[in-house]
């Protein structure tokens, strides 16, 4: 009976082995789980990645589960029982969709009446419910190289910025006003963060950066919605504006361009323009990162600066790109910080922590953002809580957090808006709008009076990670504000502008100039005075009606 039982569970166990590598949403046949696909919007056509991600040789969600089958397994027998089962995380559990961990057991063993499950077969069958969305966060950059005006000035979103754009811009963005000043400062243009909550995570959509993850038919919809918004007419594109081979075959309408229906049926048939392989490593210094150009690809090029970052450049636009792993570390600092507050929580010093000891380590396992009640960390229900149990609570609470992965995306370079914002006050005013373009000629290299990001020299940076503990993202972001400065607007008071004292009086916004808004006299008067008629009073036409009054 024993043989018969260890047979059946060892053919589970490769039944579910065999069905883990296949991954819902575009390139779903055959597979691996680390595989996805990314949307470059690069500046002479559209780019697939196909990006594989690995962490110690597995694909990133069979390494999270194993990890975590480990630790849950607290008699060491290879077996997971229910009362081990509920020590996985609540977040991972209602992602498995199962209502109970009695459930997740005889789903993944697929045996209504089991009371454990082998814990190989349970990785296995968890690794599939998890979640393989990215998780996109912002670098960390300054203010004015944050904000991308591009995306929010292009109307017709062709990925060239005119001079009308420009001149148009107040009106394009005036939604984005959201103090009503007549400005724009960086916080309020700001793609990674709303400017009302700092700390809020970038997100595709928000960003408008040239990334897109395909991950499902509605992500790939918009994708090819949106190249043929930027390489075609909005609702096709020539055929060789994809660069790839056989794309004829797509063309079912036969008339040499391809309509949005067709793209999408090219994207989910999974042809792509290169291979970024993310290899990464629960340890500091172990990451590797690996880029397969292929040679009809010759609009790519990649050069590797180290074993875990290089540089790949499309079309020109310079891509950075980074492996970085490193979790054990994160997870030691972690640890260490909290355990070393435990002799002084242990009241009778016992050597651990009773019920009535433990709010006070309640309180202080909160402070890194890991939540658990005595009864959660007591994980052998003897109502003691050691150190080790401490321990392996917080590591089970982060890996969960690993189960993600982080997408870092940061611009650098030149930017439209620090070019256009000439007096370094982190906002536009409507002058800076109205007669920008003409100082931004010398990039124009093509001379079609149009500006492209390549032009302007913008650069990316791309950092593949696992996912990181919201403390020490927090901690992070505190950092990174320390360095880069506020993003609130400069204003120089009245004693830094020029003109008469009224002038400068309704200069409320204090950007030098007085629109028609802020002016408190007749409109006929504002007229004669904006001697140029570009709807703003400067402080020289101000000072004439002073100089004609004396």
């Amino acid at each position: 009976m024993l043989e018969k039982l260890t047979m059946y569970r060892l053919l589970t166990a490769l039944g579910v082995l065999a069905s883990v590598s296949l991954l819902a949403g575009p390139c779903a046949a055959g597979q691996p789980t680390d595989k996805t696909v990314m949307l470059v919007m690069a500046p002479a056509g559209p780019v697939l990645a196909e990006v594989n991600i690995t962490v110690d040789g597995d694909p990133y969600q069979m390494w999270v589960t194993r990890f975590l089958a480990k630790t849950i397994d607290t008699n060491r027998d290879g077996e997971l029982s229910v009362s081990e089962l509920q020590l996985i995380p609540d977040r991972l559990v209602a992602q498995a969709q199962a209502g109970s961990p009695k459930r997740m057991m005889r789903k993944a063993s697929q045996d209504k009446s089991a009371t454990s499950v082998v814990a190989d077969v349970f990785h296995a069958w968890f690794s599939q419910q998890l979640d393989r969305g990215f998780n996109v966060v912002a670098g960390a950059v300054q203010a004015s190289e944050a904000v991308r005006l591009a995306a929010h000035i292009d109307a017709n979103d062709d990925g060239r910025i005119s001079e009308q754009e420009v001149r148009n811009a107040v009106y394009t963005m005036r939604f984005r006003d959201l103090d009503n000043d007549e400005t724009f400062t960086a916080s309020e243009l700001m793609p990674f963060r709303d400017p009302r909550n700092q700390q809020a995570a970038v997100v595709p959509d928000a960003a408008d950066l040239p990334f897109l993850q395909l991950t499902d038919q509605q992500t790939i919809q918009r994708g090819a919605e949106k190249i043929c918004a930027r390489y075609g007419d909005g609702s096709s594109i020539p055929l060789d504006s994809l660069r790839l081979p056989e794309t004829a075959k797509f063309d079912t309408s036969k008339d040499g361009r391809l309509q949005v229906a067709e793209i999408v049926g090219l994207v989910s048939d999974c042809p792509t323009h290169l291979t970024l392989n993310f290899q990464l490593s629960d340890r500091a210094g172990r990451s590797a990162l690996t880029v397969d150009l292929p040679d009809t690809t010759d609009f790519c090029q990649f050069n590797g600066e180290s074993r875990d970052r290089g540089r790949l450049i499309i079309d020109g636009m310079p891509i950075g790109l980074r492996a970085y792993g490193g979790g054990k570390g994160t997870r030691s600092i972690m640890v260490n910080f909290v355990l070393q507050y435990v002799s002084g929580y242990d009241s009778d010093k016992n050597g651990y922590l009773s019920e009535d000891e433990f709010p006070q380590m309640q309180q202080q396992l909160a402070q890194i953002q890991v939540n658990g009640s005595f009864q959660d960390v007591d994980m052998n229900n003897d109502e003691m809580v050691n150190r080790e149990e401490i321990r392996n609570y917080i590591e089970r609470d982060n890996i969960a957090t690993q189960s993600r992965i982080d997408v870092s995306v940061k611009q650098d370079g030149k930017t439209l808006f620090k070019l256009l914002d000439v007096n370094s006050d982190r906002r536009l005013s409507r002058r800076e709008l109205q007669t920008g373009f003409a100082a931004l000629a010398e990039y124009d290299l093509s001379k079609d009076g149009q500006l492209t990001e390549e032009e302007l020299g913008t650069a990316y940076a791309l950092k593949i990670s696992l996912g990181q503990n919201e403390a020490m993202r927090m901690s992070s972001m505190r950092n990174m504000n320390m360095q880069t400065g506020s993003t609130d607007a400069i204003l120089p008071g009245l004693s830094g502008l020029e003109g008469p004292e009224w002038f400068r009086r309704m200069d409320r916004n204090q950007d030098r100039d007085v629109s028609q808004r802020e002016f408190l006299g007749p409109r006929d008067v504002f007229a004669r005075l904006d001697k140029d008629k570009d709807g703003l009073l400067s402080a020289a036409e101000a000072a004439e009606l002073d100089a004609e009054q004396r």
